[in-house]
């Protein structure tokens, strides 16, 4: 492929990145509000995420610990600018669990931990987890298209942005009545 073709291939993909770092987010509020359940899956999110600030803020924020993504922390980042470039989330179908990275802006997948095989087989067990593979594959698009198709709602800005900003004031309330 040209250079140039490689370059304007570069620049398309980042002018969509930030849906990626968006739907992050809206998965966050997601679940925070109860809501993280797509079909017959749930997705919740791990014990680390990394924030980055806007273009030219050269540094990232790695946060640790059991609800990363819920701290107030996180919220501030958020609240600040920050968006959310990659998360540990963890996701459930029936009695079938997946632990894995999720990279914002190009939805791949890292470290994925696999629930446990069923198969006794060399070959069986390769195409098992190819099989675990694709199927959690599937469920982050699920999930990625309920995220699409909410964006794409002409009440977008109406009523989940400012569900958002309402989310990010209410984790960053103060109690000053003490």
């Amino acid at each position: 492929m040209p250079e140039a073709r490689l370059k304007e291939v570069d620049a398309e993909l980042e002018d969509l990145a930030f849906l990626g770092r968006e739907f992050l987010t809206w998965l966050v509020w997601r679940v925070d509000r109860g809501e993280g359940t797509f079909g017959d899956f749930v997705v919740s999110f791990g014990a680390r995420v990394r924030l980055k600030g806007l273009a030219g803020d050269a540094t990232d924020a790695i946060l640790k610990g059991g609800a990363a993504a819920h701290s107030s922390a996180a919220l501030a980042a958020v609240g600040a600018g920050r968006t959310l470039r990659d998360a540990d989330l963890r996701i459930v179908r029936g009695d079938r669990e997946w632990r894995f990275g999720l990279d914002a802006e190009t939805l791949d997948l890292r470290a994925v931990k696999l629930p446990a095989l069923l198969t006794e087989e060399d070959d069986d067990r390769l195409l098992e987890r190819v099989a675990l593979i694709d199927e959690l594959d599937g469920m982050v698009k699920d999930a990625f298209l309920e995220f699409l198709r909410d964006r794409l709602r002409p009440a977008w800005h109406r009523s989940v942005v400012t569900g958002l900003r309402n989310w990010l004031v209410d984790g960053l309330r103060i109690d000053n009545s003490a």
